[in-house]
């Protein structure tokens, strides 16, 4: 059950927007199960009340780079993030951007966005950071 799949959806060869949108709305379903498993629990993290767990650092990257998706493919607005619509996880991402841990490797997202243009683009740029 992962939670934005594999990344390579993005470049498939062949798939388009309408392709892109419904991987994106499986994705967003996914995203359901960690949103009532957070009420559920009724802590922080998923982990526990205090500090993130395994899972939580596990879950992190992909939900760092969940509103870049828009800016990678302008004009796609089905690959919004709908935060509307996940408010436990949105207060999770909050405290999470605040432990130590990820507070001293997070990257913005147009930075994210970036990386993944190059992706899709066929040329990764791995070494995007490396200038700035």
């Amino acid at each position: 059950m992962p939670i934005i799949e594999d990344h390579l959806w993005l470049v498939r060869e062949g798939e388009g927007a309408e392709d892109r949108a419904a991987h994106w709305a499986e994705c967003m379903l996914n995203l359901e199960r960690f949103e009532t498993e957070l009420g559920q629990r009724k802590t922080a993290f998923f982990g526990g009340e205090d500090l993130p767990g395994y899972l939580d650092y596990m879950i992190w990257p992909w939900m760092e780079r969940i509103e870049g998706f828009p800016l990678i493919f302008p004009g796609e607005s089905r690959l919004a993030y709908e935060s509307s619509k996940f408010l436990l996880l949105n207060t999770w991402m909050s405290k999470m951007k605040t432990d130590p841990a990820v507070d001293e490797y997070i990257l913005d997202t147009e930075t994210h966005a970036e990386f993944f243009r190059t992706m899709v683009s066929g040329s990764p740029n791995y070494d995007l950071l490396l200038n700035q």
